[in-house]
């Protein structure tokens, strides 16, 4: 949506700075290249960098705001559940003191549970203990199986 904005925008500039007496052009200018230029930035700050899974680790990403690498042969379990986790980012949870949150949104749609307490670095809220991580997933069914055929409880 942010992308079909900007390009209306450039389009109604050019017929903006017709009415625009000639004097005022160059600012008309500067304003319309900063605003189409703020939205790209806007787009490229929210686009959604994808999970990485492999034998070994599992990176969650959150966009702009971090990742995290967990071990594989530390999850107990994966599963499925829907919940709204305050915050953006990787995070603690206020109401469950050994769990994290690890999403762009506060929508989570699934969860990882450790045997023993990880230590996990959430940047500039220090280093956590974590028995269990949220985490969003734009695909869960999909995300499920590959998570499950590479986690071996």
């Amino acid at each position: 949506m942010i992308i079909i904005l900007c390009a209306m925008e450039g389009f109604l500039a050019f017929l903006v700075s017709r009415m625009v007496p000639p004097v005022m052009r160059p600012a008309h200018a500067l304003l319309e290249i900063s605003i189409i230029l703020l939205g790209f930035g806007a787009v490229a700050a929210m686009h959604r960098h994808p999970h990485l899974l492999n034998s070994e680790q599992i990176t969650l990403r959150t966009g702009f705001l971090g990742a995290v690498d967990i071990p594989v042969h530390a999850i107990s379990s994966v599963g499925r559940g829907t919940r709204t986790v305050t915050g953006r980012g990787l995070r603690s949870i206020t109401d469950e003191a050994d769990a994290v949150a690890c999403s762009v949104g506060a929508s989570v749609n699934m969860y990882m549970e450790f045997d023993q307490l990880l230590s996990l670095d959430l940047g500039k809220a220090g280093v956590v203990a974590a028995k269990k991580i949220y985490f969003a997933a734009d695909d869960p069914d999909t995300a499920m199986r590959a998570m499950r055929a590479v986690v071996k409880p």
